[in-house]
């Protein structure tokens, strides 16, 4: 069962992953009024002190000027050159639909930067938005795609059957055995999503899940067997 870290959307946080020795890393990534992807997880920028300001509207200046005060935030291919092709890529594209006509070069973009860094063997694309996805696998149909899932989904299956993705992560409280039997029965991964829990470990392990999507990677990776415990924020060897 693959352990994949969840949010893994800082240098720290890459490093930290990396270290700990997990399967997959989890990036969140929004594309900006200045045709970039910046590593970051939230619509809003109220982490950051700004209030109503919208990630996606950010402009070229203005992501410079967050950097320089937040040198955490990093760029998409800046994630990509620190990973290095070390492991595997679950990158979730964030976006809105509101000012669809303004962001239309979003997939075509994405493919490009992938293509030119060598990382699209290595990057499932995973998204709420399954139209992008759509339109992701329309450029290259042989791209690893991912469907978010949440809810009770009455036309699921016909989705998948369209989109063809090589996984569906849905989110925990819907994860039961029929949707995994029906998933490798068709050939997909199922990595339900965010799985905190041991107990859940526990039953998602016996439910024969292909991984888990975790903000206790580490803790996870100890649960199988595979690593060491953590103390304070540390990684110390048995």
């Amino acid at each position: 069962m693959k352990v994949i870290a969840h949010q893994a959307n800082s240098k720290e946080e890459l490093e930290r992953a990396l270290k700990a020795g997990v399967d997959i890393i989890e990036i969140d990534i929004w594309a900006t009024r200045g045709h970039r992807f910046l590593v970051f997880h939230d619509i809003f920028l109220e982490k950051f002190g700004r209030r109503n300001n919208w990630t996606m509207y950010l402009t070229q200046e203005e992501i410079e000027e967050l950097r320089r005060a937040h040198p955490g935030l990093l760029y998409l291919e800046e994630a990509l050159e620190l990973l290095r092709g070390r492991l595997g890529v679950f990158l979730e594209l964030k976006r809105t639909r509101h000012a669809e006509a303004s962001y239309a070069w979003i997939e075509e973009e994405l493919l490009r930067l992938l293509e030119a860094k060598g990382a699209l063997d290595r990057v499932t694309l995973i998204s709420f938005d399954h139209l992008s996805l759509l339109r992701f696998k329309e450029l290259h149909p042989q791209a690893r795609v991912g469907m978010i899932c949440a809810g009770e989904w009455l036309n699921l299956w016909d989705e998948v059957e369209r989109l063809g993705p090589t996984a569906v992560l849905p989110h925990w409280a819907q994860t039961t055995p029929r949707l995994v039997e029906e998933a490798h029965r068709r050939g997909i991964a199922v990595y339900p999503w965010i799985v905190n829990a041991r107990d859940l470990w526990e039953i998602f392990r016996e439910m024969g899940v292909d991984g888990i999507i975790t903000d206790e990677f580490e803790g996870l990776l100890e649960f199988l067997g595979r690593k060491t415990e953590v103390k304070r924020g540390s990684l110390l060897p048995r």
